[in-house]
């Protein structure tokens, strides 16, 4: 998608270019933009010269939208998307934290677009972020340890 997006002009953008910039194979890259055009995140031109071009602008496009597209619905765990597919589903003490992590992955990849990772300047924010240590609970906390013969619940 990025290099749709940065390709983009005029003439649509064929598959082999993305695969020589991007060093993926072009029948991976097949497969990406079937799911993406099932998603109608990219459009295909046929013939001479065609190739694909974003079916929307890139401020429209989330990154939730694109990792769904090609990846299936976001879930952590199976139960979270089908409560059915676990039989202690109702009664998991486990399931509300996945379920809430599983929203918050959500709302972040809601919350960035396509444009957002085509702006050099907005990317190399978010690394300062991280390498400040930045995206999580401030202060390092270490998980308590165990104790010895403890009875850990498997969720």
């Amino acid at each position: 998608m990025l290099e749709v997006a940065r390709l983009a002009g005029d003439q649509p953008v064929s598959l082999a270019a993305v695969a020589q910039r991007t060093h993926l194979s072009r029948a991976y890259l097949e497969q990406l933009a079937l799911a993406l055009r099932n998603a109608r995140l990219v459009k295909g031109v046929c013939g001479k010269g065609g190739g694909y071009r974003l079916g929307r602008e890139p401020s429209e496009i989330t990154v939730r939208e694109i990792l769904e597209a090609v990846m299936g619905p976001i879930a952590i765990v199976e139960c979270v998307e089908d409560p059915s597919s676990c039989m202690l589903a109702e009664f998991c003490e486990c399931r509300p934290v996945y379920a809430l992590i599983n929203q918050r992955i959500t709302d972040a990849l809601s919350s960035f677009t396509l444009a957002d990772l085509l702006n050099t300047e907005r990317v190399a924010a978010m690394r300062a972020e991280l390498e400040r240590g930045g995206g999580g609970r401030s202060g390092s906390r270490s998980a308590p340890a165990v104790p010895p013969g403890a009875v850990v619940a498997k969720c």
